[in-house]
């Protein structure tokens, strides 16, 4: 969930990630490269506990079910989240849902839409998909940022 909801990743690239790609930053901030990416892929900071666990793990093993030994293979996630449902009418995990809510959660923190893109590897007007889940804001804080305040 670190990965999907708290860094964005698609799941080719939560599969992907080994320990060896975190990296702490001396802000406490924990930066994410994926193999055959460029994007700057910084974990939400309410996830990033998780994930300093896995970078201070020896060796190079994979984030996402450590004790594989294949990159990828049919039932990856669908296994896994078979076993973790969730309760009380919530539904199922899926990476694709838990990125999509973690592009709602940055759009909805009025991060700048080119950074947003850049972070998800997709167009500025690719998020445009994302913006009816966006809740708009109370007229004080739209009156602020139109005279030019920031928040």
């Amino acid at each position: 969930m670190a990965l999907a909801f708290g860094c964005g990743l698609t799941s080719g690239e939560v599969a992907a990630v080994r320990t060896g790609h975190l990296r702490r930053l001396g802000s406490g901030a924990i930066v994410v490269t994926v193999p055959g990416t460029q994007r700057l892929i910084v974990c939400r900071a309410a996830w990033e506990d998780v994930l300093v666990h896995a970078a201070d793990r020896p060796g190079d093993a994979f984030v996402f079910r450590p004790g594989r030994a294949a990159r990828h293979s049919k039932n990856l996630f669908s296994s896994w989240t078979a076993c973790h449902t969730p309760t009380g009418g919530l539904p199922a995990l899926s990476v694709r849902r838990l990125r999509s809510s973690w592009i709602v959660e940055l759009l909805s923190a009025r991060i700048d839409l080119a950074v947003v893109a850049a972070a998800a590897g997709m167009s500025a007007s690719a998020l445009a998909r994302y913006h009816h889940f966006v809740p708009a804001l109370d007229e004080p804080t739209a009156v602020a940022l139109l005279r030019g305040r920031a928040l």
